[in-house]
C-alpha cells in the first residue's frame, strides 16, 4: 500500500496502481466529483480495506478500475494501471479481456448478479470459456473444480442448479468460484458480506483468505463495516466525501486511528465483553458533494473542527511511518 508516486514499469509494480483518479457524474446542478483525486496501490498478496459510509466513492473508485462506471459518469483524470497496463488508455472495446482474467469483482448481492436462468455451472464454465480456448467438457471441468475449491458439496448435482435453488451463502461462494475461474491478479469484492447473516460472513472471509493463499491474488475489499475490515485487511483506506482521509497499515489503524472520522467509525462498532449501551452514532449526516463546505468535508460533524478547518481542505500528508491522514488536527509520530 502507497500513495503510488512512482510509474508501475517494473517486475516489482504493484497489482494495482491508482494515481490522481477522479470520476464525475453530470449533474443538473453541476458537476459531481464522487472521487476526487485519489490515490493508492496494492501489492502482491495483500488486502486493502476500503472504509467509508455509502456515498464516499468507495464503490465508484473500483467500478472505475474496470472501466464500468455507470453512465453518465465518467473518469475525469488520473490513471489506474494493473501492473504496468494502463487500464485508463485503453479503448472501451479492448476492456472485457482483462475484466476476470486480470481483475474481477464480486458484488454485494450475488442473487443480482447471477443469470437466473442459466444454471450456476454454466456461468461459471462461461466465465472460463471467455478468456480460455477448449472444448466445453474443459469448461464444464474447470467449473466443477472451482465449485469443488470453494467448498460447495455435491458439485456435479449443483452444477445444474439455478440461482434460486442455492442459499444467500452458496450463492456468494458460487460468485466467488465464476470470478476466480481464470486467477485474476486482482479481486475486488464489493460488500460481500453485508446481505449474509454473521456465520455465514465469518465463512465467506475465510474462504477469501483461503483463496488468496492459494492464488496470489491481492484484493480490494469494500465495506462500511470496520469490524469486518479488520478480519481481513492487511491495509485500510478510509474515504470520505470523495476523498481518502487516512491511510495506513491495518495494525496502525485498529491500534491508533489518527483521523476523528476512522475514530468515530471504530466507535460505532459493537465490542464482545463490553457492558450493554446505546451503540454511539456520528452526528450530523453525510455531506452533498454537490455541496461540499469549502475546508474539511467532515468539519461540520467534527467534534475537533476549528475555523481553520472549516476553510482550508487538509493534505492527506505522511504522520509518520506511512501513516497518512487528511487532518489538521492529526498527531504525528515524534521525529
Amino acid at each position: 500500500m502507497s500513495s503510488a508516486s512512482a510509474a508501475p514499469n517494473s517486475a516489482s509494480a504493484p497489482v494495482l496502481t491508482v494515481r490522481d483518479l477522479e470520476v464525475t457524474f453530470p449533474t443538473p446542478q453541476g458537476p459531481l466529483r464522487a472521487v476526487a483525486g485519489i490515490s493508492y496501490s496494492i501489492d502482491p498478496g495483500r488486502t486493502l480495506g476500503v472504509v467509508g459510509e455509502s456515498g464516499c466513492g468507495k464503490s465508484v473508485s473500483a467500478l472505475a478500475v474496470l472501466g464500468l462506471v455507470p453512465p453518465p459518469g465518467r473518469v475525469t483524470g488520473g490513471t489506474i494501471w494493473l501492473g504496468a497496463l494502463e487500464v485508463t488508455a485503453m479503448d472501451e472495446d479492448a476492456l472485457p479481456a482483462i475484466r476476470g482474467e486480470r481483475v474481477s469483482m464480486i458484488f454485494q448481492e450475488p442473487m443480482t448478479a447471477l443469470n437466473p436462468v442459466l444454471s450456476v455451472g454454466e456461468q461459471i464454465a462461461e466465465a472460463w470459456t471467455l478468456h480460455r480456448a477448449g472444448p466445453a467438457a474443459d469448461a464444464r471441468e474447470a467449473a466443477l473444480t472451482m465449485l469443488e475449491r470453494v467448498r460447495i458439496p455435491n458439485p456435479v448435482e449443483r452444477y445444474a442448479n439455478y440461482p434460486h435453488q442455492m442459499s444467500g451463502g452458496m450463492r456468494q461462494r458460487a460468485i466467488i468460484a465464476m470470478a476466480l475461474a481464470c486467477g485474476p491478479e486482482l479481486l475486488i469484492a464489493d460488500e460481500p458480506t453485508t446481505a449474509l447473516d454473521v456465520t455465514i460472513q465469518a465463512q465467506i472471509i475465510e474462504l477469501m483468505m483461503e483463496m488468496q493463499a492459494e492464488f496470489g491474488m491481492a484484493i480490494q475489499f469494500i465495506s462500511h463495516n470496520l469490524g469486518v475490515v479488520s478480519e481481513i485487511a492487511d491495509d485500510v483506506m478510509v474515504m470520505y466525501g470523495g476523498h481518502i482521509v487516512e491511510m495506513a497499515t491495518a495494525e496502525q489503524i485498529f491500534s491508533n486511528p489518527r483521523h476523528p472520522y476512522t475514530r468515530a467509525l471504530m466507535e460505532t462498532v459493537p465490542r464482545l465483553g463490553a457492558r450493554a449501551r446505546r451503540l454511539p452514532t456520528i452526528p450530523g449526516t453525510v455531506p452533498d458533494i454537490l455541496d461540499l463546505p469549502p475546508g474539511c468535508a467532515f468539519s461540520d460533524r467534527c467534534p475537533l473542527a476549528d475555523e481553520n478547518c472549516r476553510q482550508a481542505a487538509p493534505a492527506l500528508e505522511d504522520l509518520g511511518g506511512g501513516h497518512l491522514a487528511a487532518c489538521f488536527k492529526a498527531p504525528k509520530d515524534s521525529p
